[in-house]
């Protein structure tokens, strides 16, 4: 492991509340979220659905903010932040789980971006994949001084669009009827707030790659927080309404049926873009978190391009399954990284993040208490999500599966943690 990130000179940050936030903000308009909140009606009532919701967005995005805040004060990417918790040596698997997992979601973005423009002009899928592609690399590609002005109009107008596709919505059905229908109850109160709470904490490996960036604490914080807030809500909302209305829990139908063309053509172009550019950037900087020597802009490329190729060739969308239980690793490396900087070191020196040998080196460059805790977060989160997501029941996991799997997860590796690092020697 070589020395080679440079930190942002606080002097030289520029972006402000309304970047940060424009930037969340796009990424919470998707498809994603969409199809999220169709999950949670009608097995919930919608008015307990909608509390679900808020309250669910509003502890995921307080455990974004907080990373979002340890971005600032180091000015570093949140795969070097690893390096904190788990030593400089022990920041690299994580960060290869994130490239390639990350790639692999570039890819299903591309997919699912290119299905949605097929149904609403009806032809050229293949081209969809490699325009969307193309669209995503060029936004990743450019500086933070660009996306600043791509990311204000791109906001603005989602923001505008998706206003106006949620009155559509309610002007389609009866709010009445959907307020006062009779819910199947497949799912629980526990079960829907830990669906809501995964979509943000899904975000945390990307959130400081952005705020590093920020002029102030408090931006990055607000400007994370509100931005997520707003739009994945939104659309999460959306999801449950329709879902609730005509039984259609797939966005892609459903926006189709509006027959609203240009319109739904806009939102589905730019979510994707200000979705996924997210992913081809963040996948980049963690890989050079393993390798300090690597070009960031020539893995943007390479990035695109392979998630390009695998949408193009390979039925990646067939392993979704196994890349969310691969995002279970950082719902423990999140909790972990939370509970090292708040609460046991209070704060990184963010020159010891990009030295050898250093503080954050430890023994042979690992944390070997965060390293444990963080592997049996891991395997806790897959065997409580196993059933839901591969099919195959486990005893008594399987039970508590039931309640969720990030909560539990978080909670436990939390605690875990805190406690080993009290009692344990690193």
């Amino acid at each position: 492991m070589e020395e080679g990130y440079s930190i942002k000179p606080a002097k030289k940050r520029i972006f402000t509340f309304f970047d940060i936030f424009a930037i969340w903000l796009g990424a919470g308009i998707s498809i994603a979220e969409f199809w999220a909140g169709a999950l949670l009606t009608p097995a919930l009532p919608l008015l307990n659905a909608i509390l679900v919701i808020i309250a669910g967005h509003i502890i995921g995005n307080i455990v974004m903010a907080l990373i979002a805040v340890e971005g600032y004060e180091t000015g570093v990417p949140t795969m070097v932040l690893a390096r904190g918790a788990m030593g400089v040596k022990g920041s690299v698997l994580p960060s290869f789980l994130n490239y390639f997992q990350l790639i692999g979601w570039t890819a299903i973005m591309l997919i699912v971006g290119a299905r949605a423009m097929d149904s609403v002009f009806n032809g050229y899928y293949y081209i969809w994949i490699v325009i969307l592609g193309l669209i995503i690399t060029a936004w990743a590609f450019v500086s933070p001084a660009i996306w600043k002005k791509l990311e204000k109009i791109s906001a603005i107008l989602l923001l505008f669009l998706s206003i106006w596709l949620t009155y559509v919505t309610i002007k389609t059905f009866s709010l009445e009827e959907l307020f006062n229908y009779e819910a199947t109850g497949e799912i629980g109160i526990m079960l829907a707030l830990d669906l809501v709470i995964a979509m943000p904490l899904s975000w945390a490996p990307l959130i400081a790659d952005y705020t590093r960036f920020s002029r102030k604490k408090s931006m990055a914080f607000w400007g994370t927080f509100v931005g997520y807030f707003v739009s994945s809500s939104l659309f999460y909302f959306i999801g449950s309404l329709t879902n609730a209305s005509i039984g259609e829990a797939d966005p892609i139908e459903i926006i189709a049926s509006y027959g609203i063309g240009i319109p739904a053509m806009m939102i589905i172009v730019f979510s994707t873009a200000t979705t996924t550019f997210l992913d081809v950037y963040s996948a980049a900087i963690s890989y050079k978190n393993i390798n300090a020597k690597a070009d960031v802009k020539k893995h943007v490329v390479i990035v695109g391009v392979a998630g390009i190729l695998i949408a193009l060739l390979l039925p990646i969308e067939k392993y979704e399954s196994f890349l969310l239980l691969i995002g279970g690793a950082f719902i423990s490396l999140t909790s972990i990284m939370i509970a090292d900087y708040f609460l046991i070191k209070k704060k990184y020196d963010a020159q010891e993040l990009l030295k050898k040998e250093g503080i954050y080196w430890y023994k042979n460059g690992y944390n070997y208490i965060a390293i444990i805790t963080w592997i049996a977060g891991f395997i806790f989160y897959i065997l409580l999500a196993f059933e839901g997501l591969i099919g195959y029941k486990i005893p008594f996991f399987s039970e508590i599966g039931k309640i969720g799997s990030s909560i539990p997860t978080f909670i436990l590796v939390f605690f875990l943690y805190c406690i080993l690092i009290k009692h344990g020697k690193r």
